[in-house]
């Protein structure tokens, strides 16, 4: 059997550029409109025209390896960030209806917690006391 082609679950994936502006429907199933990533209002803008129709795929909306590594995964989690400009302003929130820039994302972070760092340790710490009260309970 030939090893050429395998790929292995921690290999670097490159994105198709054929893929790599398009957005897709909700079942992810129909390509529905195009965003560069050069400018956040240009893909409210889009999504608007879209959401006359159809339902976009929020969660693969293109251009979202703008967000930065520190943010993912727990920022992310916490505060939805769904992608990226290349001039650092996200659509952010539940709803994908807010757009923030990463430095007022930061800031909340820095004002709340201290850092992010911070609030990464504090979710640990409420993790771990999570896990140990499940084992105590099972004793």
């Amino acid at each position: 059997m030939s090893e050429i082609g395998r790929r292995f679950s921690l290999d670097k994936v490159a994105i198709d550029p054929e893929l790599l502006n398009k957005i897709f429907s909700a079942d992810g199933d129909d390509h529905i409109g195009d965003w560069d990533g050069e400018c956040i209002d240009d893909l409210v803008k889009e999504i608007d025209r879209i959401e006359e129709r159809r339902d976009p795929n929020y969660s693969s909306l293109p251009h979202s390896y703008n967000i930065p590594e520190d943010f993912k995964p727990e920022v992310g989690k916490d505060y939805p960030i769904w992608t990226c400009d290349k001039k650092g302003r996200c659509l952010v929130g539940d709803t994908g209806s807010e757009i923030m820039t990463i430095d007022e994302i930061r800031d909340h972070y820095i004002k709340e917690y201290g850092s992010i760092e911070q609030f990464k340790e504090k979710l640990k710490i409420e993790r771990e006391k999570f896990v140990q009260d499940i084992k105590n309970k099972s004793k």
